[in-house]
């Protein structure tokens, strides 16, 4: 009984979800007759360009900077190892 439930409250968050998204395209794109948001659209996509930038560059640094951590005491190891 868990398990269908669980099923049921699945397919209802897809289809909030669905939902959600038909409502954001139609508020970028316009309803037939009214005119959408299609420059704000682009404006958020340009601005958030940036952002993405951002944060992968803060991401393969602290990435590369963990693997030189990670490089360094792993040497210690091997050195006390060969002793």
């Amino acid at each position: 009984m868990g398990e269908i439930m669980s099923s049921a409250g699945n397919i209802i968050k897809m289809l909030i979800g669905i939902v959600i998204l038909i409502a954001g395209i139609v508020w970028y794109t316009g309803i037939p007759g009214y005119s959408g948001f299609g420059e704000q659209l682009l404006v958020l996509i340009l601005g958030s360009v940036g952002l993405f930038l951002l944060f992968i560059g803060l991401i393969v640094a602290w990435m590369g900077y963990d693997d030189y951590k990670m490089d360094k005491e792993m040497a210690k190891e091997e050195k006390k190892e060969g002793k």
